[in-house]
Parts: structure tokens; sequence; C-alpha cells
């Protein structure tokens, strides 16, 4: 039975085991791998709960537990023992509200959501897993990289403790291996961690459950709104031009390719080879390039914010709006031009009539 997760302090080793079930089986497992539930008597022990279960969810069995009778809520350990068949304890962390109760033997389990209080349990539910100690002579170091620290038990060995996983990490002889949840990949940069990927023309974005406007989608897509629902749509990088003769999009990315007679340089630009003809070769016959990290600066929507969108009915009201603007404009120069043409028309009237007065006058 291989532990999932591990630490050392001294001699003192602690191991985490998933998917057992009862308190009994995991007593009994843990018994037949030379060790017993694990003991929480002091605070560095309750320490190295964060450490165990720091990655994991759900319950898990610690090694306390009340035999027979009912709970003495007057003492520290109400009444519990350790499996270790003492009452003997320099740390208690009984979470509020004990219940003291006779219906039932009780167990003890902890977990990372209830901050590793100490919660009573039936005896026969089913948890997670459980924590192991064992007591070892001398404990066991190998040397690896700087980035790999890990502790072994007898001669089973724990990389998983200290890995640098983001996501999953699991044991292997001598090593361990990273892995990602569903939706994500690794990075090829930096194996050790995950980033969104999509892997098709279109999937569901990922959403802050307290802000359904910020969301996120993996490179070389960005967010389109559907009703209540936000996807990630893939963006056709080819369209700004980022290869220097032939461009194919793919699902995230693009591939970049050169005519015959050009060589594909920093993964984008085409340069003529020296010792071939202008008209040798055929096209798409040059090297690929992926995603390129090094391609001239393209300004295009940050795939991993919402772009500004504007619906159908938007565009016909800044249409209707620009035209009634025109119009309103046409008629204002008009009603001027015509206002100006009545003045002189005026003015040419009472110049003659001026002439006919000096006249008579004379």
């Amino acid at each position: 039975m291989e532990p999932n997760s591990g630490y050392c302090i001294g001699n003192q080793c602690f191991t985490v085991f998933r998917d057992v079930g009862d308190y009994s089986t995991a007593q009994k497992q843990c018994r037949d791998l030379s060790g017993h539930l694990m003991t929480v008597r002091s605070s560095v022990s309750h320490d190295v709960l964060f450490i165990l279960l720091g990655n994991f969810t759900g319950r898990y069995w610690i090694g306390l537990n009340l035999p027979t009778g009912c709970p003495d809520v007057a003492a520290d350990l109400k009444g519990f023992q350790w499996v270790t068949k003492d009452s003997e304890s320099d740390f208690f962390n009984w979470v509020p509200g004990f219940d003291s109760s006779c219906s039932s033997r009780r167990c003890v389990s902890v977990s990372r959501e209830d901050d590793f209080k100490w919660i009573q349990e039936p005896c026969e539910e089913h948890r997670e897993g459980f924590l192991c100690e064992h007591g070892i002579k001398e404990p066991i170091a190998i040397r690896m990289p700087a980035e790999t620290k890990y502790v072994c038990v007898s001669e089973q060995w724990l990389q998983c403790v200290s890995a640098p996983c983001e996501h999953m990490c699991t044991n292997t002889h001598g090593s361990y291996s990273c892995s990602c949840y569903d939706g994500y990949k690794e990075d090829s940069k930096e194996p050790h961690r995950c980033k969104r990927h999509c892997g098709k023309e279109e999937c569901v974005a990922e959403c802050d459950p307290n802000n359904k406007f910020q969301c996120f989608c993996p490179e070389g897509y960005i967010t389109d709104e559907r009703g209540a629902v936000r996807m990630c749509i893939d963006m056709d990088e080819c369209q700004f031009f980022y290869c220097d003769q032939t461009c194919k999009n793919t699902f995230g990315s693009y591939v970049c390719s050169c005519h015959g007679g050009y060589t594909l340089v920093n993964e984008f630009r085409c340069e003529k080879n020296d010792d071939t003809d202008s008209d040798g070769g055929s096209e798409g016959s040059g090297a690929y390039a992926t995603l390129l990290p090094t391609a001239p600066p393209v300004t295009y929507p940050n795939p991993t914010r919402q772009p500004s969108r504007v619906t159908v009915g938007g565009l016909v009201g800044i249409i209707v709006c620009t035209v009634l603007f025109v119009v309103l404009l046409v008629f204002l120069v008009y009603h001027i031009l015509s206002g100006k043409n009545k003045m002189e028309s005026a003015g040419a009237l009472k110049a003659p009539e001026g002439e006919t007065h000096d006249s008579s006058d004379v």
C-alpha cells in the first residue's frame, strides 16, 4: 500500500493514505505497516497536519477515540484515548460545541476545511483516508536536485511532500511526476505548473464565482457572451499577419511556414536561402513554428479578459443617430443660406427706392 504524502521530524514520520474507509479498517492497515494512527499531542505535530493535508480535501482519521462509556466534558481529552493506550497530551484542539452524548462509540477525524479541529464521529463512518505515524531509528535522506525535497519512511520515497507540482503529484521510484486537473495542461516552459487548455474551437470560460464578469480563457482564446454563459472562442492569429509568408491557424495557437527556397528564422520570419534559385521549391515546404513569443508586437484583444462588444441593435442605433445628425446639419446650413439670400434681396429692393426719392428732391 503506497502513501499519498509524508513528512518526517526527527525519528517520527507521518504518512497520508487515501480512499480507505471506516476507523477500524484504517487502524488495521496502519498496524500492518508497522505504525499506528497519528497522535497529535503537541503543537508541532499539529503543524505537520498542514503539510500532510495541505493539498487534500475531506476528513481523515487520527489516533484518538472513545472506546467505551460516555465523554467526560470536564477532562482535557474528554475521556478519549490515543491509540497508544495513554491519555497524555500537551495539545488539545476540540471543535467548539463538543457533543457529550453517549449515543455511540466515537472516533476523531480532521480536515483542512475545518482548520484541523478535532471532530468526533461514529467510527463506522467512511472517511477519505487516515494519517499514520511511524517511529524509525534513523531517518533516511537521499540527495536530489535542489528543487526536489522529500523524506523517506523505511524504503518508501515520498518526493511529493514538498514537490513543486501546482496541481497533482504522483510518487515514483526515486522521483515524482506532476499532472494537471481537467481543463488544464502542463506548461512547456515550467512542467510543474499548469495552464488553461481548451483543445477545440470553443469551450466554457472559467469565471470568478464572486464576479461573473471576471472570466478567463486559455492563451489564444477570447471570451464571448452567450446569454448567462461566457465561452472561450479560438482567436485566428493569422489575421494579425504574424508570419512573413504562410500562416495556419490552430486551436489556441498558429503555425508559420515558408515557401520553397526560404528558411524560417526567429520562428516567424522567412529568409531566402543563398544557395537556392528564386523559382525553386514549392509553397509550404519550409519549417514550422508554434505560438511565437518573439513575433513582432501586434495589438490584439487580451485573451484573458472580456473584450468590449457591440450588439446588432447597438450598431443600428449608431447608424440611425449618425443619419439624423447629418440631416439636421444639412437643414441648418440650408436655413442659414436661405436667410442670407433673403437679406440680400431686401437690400436690393431698398436701393432703387432710395434713388427715386433723391431725384424727386432735386
